[in-house]
């Protein structure tokens, strides 16, 4: 039997992050040969150079194009995605794979369900059909399932969104959200192992903030309003926190200032990028995350791990109990990091929750379905159903 070659786009460390345990099961599959496409941030040091990442995990690299471009203009990552385009095109066409495959709503996944559209090449698409609020990467999420030729979904809520946005049945398949595959192979690290390789003491008898936060697209300007009042809050709070850098997104810089002004303080770690062993590791022991990041939505449940979503980001879209919606106020971050770290009742609540984006076992199922879906006529020719 001939090998199924599938070529993976990734463009940041949180999209490889989460697709990880998917390519590891397309590596080790007799039937399929895969290959990546590495660009946006994963080639810029400002954002901690993660390729590396992808090199010391041993994935066959096929191309490396560099696209990002580190601005805070709303121009920047449309500029970088016509960048990312024309060079993924050439890529493309050298290689001709079976299926190209792409995770969620950044430029990579639009460029990549352009490409297959256009060059007759199916497009896998993981993580179609959710919902959130305000940010581009909402539209683009939905374009690119529109595009694409088999989908992905995390959860039953989106996968009938599919089909109301007129998607064919037989193209959409539940498998559940890939990142929790990672949770559940990383292994476990002490505290002690964990604050060595940070460099910044962890210990059993006291609170760990997590940080994460982003820009969101059609709020641009007052990125960095947002994340002064997330910091005013974690600094008054003086717990023990440690801070990722946000995404490349326009604004980003601006988020950076706020949070490198704090930089000083004794109790506040900050860091480029964390790598996955760390970043698993960190949120085990975390007491609560912070932020807006969609790992609070889709891998924190998984941990028992309560949150505080700050903003319009992630507003929307399906969550566990353990999530607590707030303004960027920063008395209401602080009291509801509070109530995440010491109300009883809510700490109970959050120990019981169910995860709605499925068991830990999504990659298998992605890879079954990658080896062996008919490559025909009728996959490559889309239907509206409506």
């Amino acid at each position: 039997m001939k090998k199924r070659k599938i070529v993976a786009v990734t463009g940041i460390r949180s999209d490889y992050d989460l697709m990880t345990p998917v390519y590891r099961e397309i590596d080790k599959h007799p039937h399929l040969d895969l290959e990546l496409i590495v660009t946006g941030a994963h080639l810029s040091e400002a954002y901690g150079y993660t390729v590396k990442e992808i090199e010391k995990d041993g994935f066959k690299i096929a191309e490396r194009i560099e696209s990002l471009i580190n601005g805070d203009l709303a121009s920047s990552r449309v500029k970088g995605l016509a960048i990312q385009l024309q060079g993924m095109v050439q890529t493309t066409d050298r290689i001709r794979p079976d299926i190209l495959l792409v995770l969620g709503d950044r430029e990579e996944s639009i460029t990549t369900a352009l490409i297959g559209s256009y060059m007759n090449i199916p497009v896998a698409h993981v993580a179609g059909g959710d919902k959130v609020i305000g940010n581009v990467d909402d539209q683009v999420r939905h374009a690119v399932s529109k595009l694409a030729h088999i989908h992905f979904t995390t959860n039953k809520e989106s996968t009938e969104r599919l089909k109301k946005l007129g998607e064919e049945s037989f193209r959409i398949f539940n498998v559940g959200n890939p990142g929790l595959d990672r949770i559940k192979d990383v292994p476990v690290l002490s505290r002690k192992v964990l604050s060595n390789r940070l460099n910044f003491e962890i210990n059993d008898n006291e609170p760990l903030l997590v940080v994460i936060q982003h820009v969101i697209s059609t709020e641009i300007e007052q990125a960095y309003d947002q994340m002064k009042a997330t910091m005013e809050a974690i600094n008054e709070l003086g717990y023990k926190t440690i801070i990722s850098y946000p995404n490349s997104d326009a604004g980003g810089q601006q988020m950076i200032k706020a949070i490198n002004e704090y930089s000083h303080k004794p109790f506040i770690h900050i860091q480029k990028n964390i790598p996955r062993l760390e970043f698993i590791n960190l949120l085990r022991k975390a007491s609560c995350l912070v932020g807006n990041s969609s790992a609070g939505i889709l891998e924190a449940p998984f941990l028992k791990l309560p949150v505080v979503n700050i903003g319009n980001r992630q507003k929307g879209r399906l969550h566990a109990d353990n999530v607590q919606f707030v303004n960027h106020d920063k008395q209401e971050i602080i009291n509801a990091i509070k109530k995440a770290l010491f109300d009883i009742d809510y700490r109970k609540q959050v120990a019981n929750c169910i995860n709605p984006y499925g068991d830990g076992n999504a990659a298998k199922r992605i890879v079954d379905i990658l080896a062996t879906i008919p490559l025909e006529k009728k996959l490559l020719i889309k239907e509206i159903t409506y």
